[in-house]
């Protein structure tokens, strides 16, 4: 094991995952507060045929996956606040399968090759040069840092923008910001994880974390917490066990949802009984 760790792409797959673990589960409180879930599928398919443009002019696709999702995290915004109640769904469901049906043409005509396509849909942390890794700790630390900075904006906005509006809070400049956070978080796991994988680093920590029914600041203390153990955990456990790594987490981060779900119930049955 301590061998493996000496090999450069092992190390920079877990100093990618610890950075992506204390951090994107942040992103996942976000979706999750916000219900921004079809909105990440939307931004998924979009990172995605990002990334498919980046193989086909021989860019980094991360690089052109992060741009794509950070588009589209303002174009989520402006959505937003023209459509009464949230984000339009019918504009969501056209990005998505549009996003998709580009992306399989162009597999298709590019003649782009199996290996490359399939690291897109499922991830290859162990893929990830100096530059990638550079590039999660960055945005990892951007994302940690503005939370913390504009902590109590953004918990105003999570619990209602129209509220926080009238407490004197620009509820749409930190709303956006979260967007864009949120949308460059998912573009980057689709090198990590892969398309099909991102919430093994966003949402399952996060709904960890969550389900223990804490105050805020503890939530997203426990989110960044479950996110970092859970990723080193299915790491080591694909080395181990020699999985692939996305599923690995996928199945960690479910045992510790599933764990900490019981752990509530049992506790609430001890209350009881006493």
């Amino acid at each position: 094991m301590m061998e493996l760790l000496q090999i450069p792409a092992f190390s920079r797959a877990i100093v990618a995952l610890f950075a992506c673990g204390a951090a994107f589960p942040l992103l996942g409180i976000y979706i999750l507060s916000l219900d921004l879930i079809p909105v990440r599928f939307g931004v998924m398919h979009l990172s995605l045929l990002g990334a498919t443009v980046g193989l086909i002019v021989g860019v980094d696709p991360m690089f052109f996956a992060v741009l794509f999702s950070i588009a589209a995290g303002f174009v989520v915004s402006g959505l937003s606040s023209r459509a009464s109640g949230g984000t339009s769904g019918g504009a969501m469901a056209l990005l998505m399968t549009a996003s998709l049906g580009i992306v399989f043409i162009l597999f298709y005509k590019t003649n782009i090759h199996a290996i490359e396509a399939f690291n897109l849909f499922w991830g290859n942390v162990l893929a990830l040069d100096r530059t990638e890794v550079y590039l999660v700790a960055i945005v990892s630390a951007l994302i940690l840092a503005g939370t913390i900075r504009f902590l109590r904006p953004i918990a105003a906005v999570l619990f209602d923008r129209e509220t926080a509006f009238a407490f004197g809070f620009p509820s749409t400049v930190v709303y956006t910001g979260i967007l864009v956070m949120v949308c460059a978080g998912i573009g980057l796991g689709i090198r990590i994880t892969g398309a099909l994988m991102v919430d093994a680093v966003t949402l399952l920590p996060a709904l960890a974390a969550q389900s223990l029914k804490k105050n805020f600041r503890p939530t997203m203390a426990l989110a960044s917490i479950f996110g970092v153990c859970i990723n080193l955990t299915g790491f080591a456990l694909a080395i181990v066990f020699d999985l692939p790594t996305s599923p690995a987490i996928i199945v960690v981060g479910s045992a510790v949802v599933l764990g900490c779900k019981l752990a509530v119930r049992l506790r609430k049955g001890v209350e009881r009984s006493l």
